[in-house]
């Protein structure tokens, strides 16, 4: 099992551009990929820039197939005119 947290800020003024960007990635990931387990975008409480994404695939194969999907290199794309730099990843593992 792959478990991972995605994070990311929006540029300034673009913080519900981002955020609707992320929704509408996260239909289609939970849609079309059966290899994901968990697909969830959060906007932290404390600051409304910043998204956070919390993602489960079954395994690796199906982690990197979520890379090649045509909807998420569109996002991809539309994240570089929204958001500051790159995402951060942090790759996690269950205690239990």
């Amino acid at each position: 099992m792959i478990t991972l947290i995605a994070k990311l800020k929006a540029q300034p003024g673009k913080e519900a551009l981002l955020a609707d960007e992320c929704v509408k990635l996260a239909k289609n990931v939970r849609e079309h990929e059966q290899g994901c387990l968990m697909y969830i975008p959060h906007v932290s409480t404390e600051n409304p820039a910043e998204i956070v994404f919390f993602e489960k695939y079954i395994d690796q194969e199906a982690f990197h197939a979520h890379g090649q999907t045509p909807y998420f290199k569109a996002y991809k794309e539309k994240c570089g005119e929204l958001a500051e730099g790159n995402s951060q990843i942090q790759f996690i593992k269950e205690l239990i």
